[in-house]
């Protein structure tokens, strides 16, 4: 591969932006320039990556104008855009023909991106294609309808999950009960909710979907990257063996082991293939206990905030978007197999939450072979202020826990 001179230019704060950070340093010895409002702690005090802030309740023109100047400052070097949120990838698409004059926008076209944000289009993709995917029906918050609220959810069976189907216009909501993803028992719950996002004014379509049973190692995860030629250059897989469980957070992995999965890496294949799509893709499945089945549960074009148990398991994004956005080569697959754990929150943990032993034992043998990998220790950016956040993090994270999700359930709720 021909040396780049490159510079990548992340926007956010969040876990899976310093582990992008963190990617293409290890990959290139690059340092990121990340854009967000504010200082946040696992962007702070790091040497791999420089900060520039835009502020508080800052806007598009702040953002664009912070992007103007980094392009300027960076002017020899090719600028690389990559985001990891619903958020900013809509910033990148309602800006893209201007951010195009200075930076190359690893993205597919807004028609794709749009079409495997569609919930209902994506649903139809799957049952063509044969893969499993729970029951699903929408609702919408506004007007108020209580009675279409109940016949719509009538042709599921409770308990039901609910979550909005534009994630971007949701996240930026703030009210009191708030939730990435609800858990509703019955059709009263339903109603007190969707009161409450109708109270906030968001008009947008919720959607409604069976629950699938089973605790957090239920869930498994598939990380993939679609070049230009139609290739996979990226796959991996990964059981979760404990999500986050705060309101805001409910779906993100917090401990995920490396488990290549060609069956759910497969399926994923064809469906970026159908809709061709090209970039990264983060998938949610969920293993019904009652027959073994996985079903996928979501599907996004964007790496995922835990997106670096992928480079755990021997793979990297970040050689599969500069090989094709960058170099433009042609680039093996690079297959996530190295047995290993990727941990946000301490393994010790997991004596607690996973009640199968058979699989208790298999973690074991990998700790005992390989620790854990926590995303923000790395050894080319450590100092005593990100050690001594990263232990802070972790003891909320426990604490969290203790109140959110003190025992496992036979939901994961």
């Amino acid at each position: 591969m021909r040396s780049v001179a490159l510079c990548p230019v992340l926007l956010g704060t969040d876990l899976g932006i310093y582990a992008m950070a963190r990617s293409f340093h290890e990959a290139y010895g690059v340092r990121s320039v990340v854009i967000s409002e504010q200082a946040r702690g696992p962007i702070n005090d790091s040497a791999i990556l420089a900060n520039v802030f835009t502020g508080a309740n800052s806007s598009d023109t702040d953002t664009l104008a912070a992007l103007d100047a980094v392009a300027a400052e960076h002017a020899e070097q090719v600028r690389l855009l990559v985001v990891n949120s619903d958020h900013q990838l809509a910033f990148v698409m309602r800006h893209r023909a201007r951010l195009e004059e200075q930076f190359v926008v690893p993205y597919a076209a807004a028609a794709v991106v749009d079409r495997l944000a569609d919930k209902r289009a994506m649903n139809s993709v799957l049952v063509d294609l044969g893969i499993p995917a729970p029951r699903t029906v929408e609702v919408t918050a506004l007007p108020r309808d209580e009675q279409a609220w109940r016949a719509a959810a009538a042709a599921l069976t409770f308990p039901l999950v609910m979550k909005p189907f534009a994630g971007a216009e949701f996240e930026e909501l703030t009210f009191a009960g708030r939730r990435k993803v609800y858990r509703l028992a019955d059709a009263g719950e339903l109603v007190v909710e969707l009161d409450r996002i109708a109270h906030a004014g968001y008009g947008g379509t919720m959607l409604l979907q069976e629950l699938i049973p089973g605790d957090d190692t239920a869930n498994r995860v598939v990380n993939c990257y679609r070049d230009a030629r139609g290739e996979l250059t990226m796959a991996a897989s990964g059981q979760v063996l404990l999500a986050m469980h705060q309101p805001t957070f409910i779906g993100n992995s917090a401990v995920i082991m490396v488990d290549y999965d060609p069956a759910l890496i497969e399926a994923v294949r064809r469906v970026l293939e159908r809709v061709d799509y090209r970039g990264f893709a983060s998938v949610d499945f969920k293993v019904d206990p009652r027959d073994g089945v996985a079903r996928l549960l979501d599907i996004n074009s964007r790496p995922g905030r835990s997106h670096y148990y992928a480079n755990v398991g021997g793979a990297s994004a970040a050689r599969s978007v500069v090989a094709d956005f960058v170099l433009g080569e042609a680039l093996a697959v690079q297959e996530a197999r190295e047995a290993g754990i990727y941990a946000y929150i301490p393994t010790f943990v997991l004596r607690r939450y996973i009640r199968d032993p058979e699989l208790y034992r298999r973690v074991r043998a990998v700790l005992r072979r390989r620790k854990a990998v926590h995303p923000l220790d790395y050894a080319a950016d450590r100092s005593l202020r990100r050690w001594w956040y990263r232990i802070l993090a972790q003891v909320n994270q426990l604490r969290a826990l203790r109140t959110f999700y003190p025992r496992p359930t036979d939901s994961g709720f």
